[in-house]
């Protein structure tokens, strides 16, 4: 039985002891004691050599249980850019979105399109459902989307476009997550962040550059 502390949305505002913040970012643990929950992103190690998840960034935006009570976690690759535009694989899309490069969240989900945006929320512009996490982020609601950017209610930097996405086991997490040791004989571990919303939502992204980032800000973390 995993230890892990994957949490439901239910539990969304839990905090583990010695959380280490910077001016944006939250840092929520690495290896086995990384905190998984709805809004968080995790950040691969070197060492991570898998296809999709090597050099990558990980937006979690759901957690729940399959037909089997098995615990699913769902994520997509956030800087995995494609040479396409949304309107391009997907000709529904139209008006100012369309232009709108499309990431490849991951391997799984048949070819499947999801949106993720800022917009949404009480006082937002796109009818949708409740934020994910505390991310400030948001899922769906594209035709809402597709009339505010159209009517300027909201900037199309708010938006961004993934087909497919990383699913997870609880017992698949644990061996991701454990650390190796690296040539400097420091631990390199997969680390769960809070970012801002704009860094998930970044459209102007080469493969790999939010991992770079986040990796340079993991580090003044730790030397902080």
């Amino acid at each position: 039985m995993s230890s892990r502390p994957i949490l439901s949305s239910s539990l969304l505002m839990a905090t583990s002891d010695g959380e280490k913040t910077s001016p944006k970012i939250r840092y929520l643990g690495s290896g086995d004691d990384a905190i998984i929950r709805p809004g968080v992103v995790l950040v691969a190690p070197k060492h991570e050599y898998d296809h999709y998840l090597m050099k990558s960034t990980v937006f979690i935006y759901a957690i729940g249980l399959d037909d089997n009570q098995e615990m699913l976690i769902r994520g997509v690759i956030i800087d995995h850019p494609t040479a396409f535009t949304i309107s391009e694989m997907s000709p529904n899309v139209m008006g100012s979105l369309s232009n709108n490069l499309l990431f490849r969240g991951g391997r799984s989900g048949s070819d499947s399109a999801m949106l993720l945006h800022s917009a949404g929320g009480a006082d937002g512009s796109v009818k949708t459902g409740e934020m994910i996490g505390s991310s400030g982020i948001y899922e769906g609601g594209i035709v809402s989307a597709m009339e505010a950017a159209d009517a300027k209610l909201a900037n199309p930097d708010q938006f961004k476009f993934f087909f497919n996405y990383m699913e997870f086991r609880e017992n698949e997490l644990d061996d991701m997550f454990h650390g190796t040791v690296d040539d400097d004989g420091q631990v390199d571990e997969w680390v769960s962040l809070e970012v801002p919303p704009e860094y998930v939502l970044d459209s102007d992204l080469e493969r790999g550059e939010m991992w770079s980032k986040l990796r340079n800000s993991i580090r003044n973390i730790h030397e902080g």
